[in-house]
């Protein structure tokens, strides 16, 4: 005979399952793309960043909906959201950590070259700009350094987190009741 989850226990399962289901599609992603021959660490990795606000809210509806149909209260509604929040971009994170340490060094320089190659390519649009020739050095400078695995991982798990808190609130708001 199994006991009734307390609410706690509910909110916490389903920003877990929320949260890790976007963690894991991001890494999905991660792997598409190295798999379809693009950069795993450009641009396009980012595109995965959009499935987290609309997972949170998701995440918060779902609690309201079917929880707690009076609305489960600002304070439940913001703790749901974060959660989810958290896990997805500690999952993401940490998937991309993986990634980074098996695919090797080789494919972070790869990406390094690329970058460098896209901004000598755009060396003429910093130069007509006002203090472009500064800005354009301070890019090529910061482009010299090869990022670590684990560097990569926080700033994946940094941009999830804030673009989802952001989107967090305005959730817990409208869900609250």
């Amino acid at each position: 005979m199994s006991t009734p989850l307390s609410f706690s226990q509910r909110i916490l399962r389903t920003a877990l399952l929320f949260g890790a289901g976007v963690g894991l599609l991001s890494l999905v992603w991660l792997l598409y793309l190295y798999m379809a021959g693009h950069n795993p660490y450009g641009p396009k990795r980012l595109m995965s960043t959009v499935l987290l606000p609309f997972a949170a809210v998701l995440c918060q509806w779902y609690v309201r909906r079917y929880f707690q149909p009076n609305g489960p209260g600002l304070g439940r509604a913001v703790l749901t959201g974060i959660l989810t929040v958290l896990f997805a971009s500690a999952i993401s994170a940490a998937g991309l950590y993986g990634f980074a340490r098996a695919a090797g060094p080789e494919l972070i320089e790869k990406n390094g070259a690329e970058m460098r190659a896209i901004l000598q390519a755009g060396r003429d649009i910093y130069l007509k700009q006002r203090d472009g020739a500064k800005r354009f050095q301070l890019e090529e400078k910061a482009l010299q350094h090869n990022p670590q695995p684990s560097e990569l991982a926080l700033d994946e798990f940094y941009k999830k987190l804030i673009l989802g808190v952001l989107f967090v609130l305005p959730g817990a708001v409208f869900f609250r009741k």
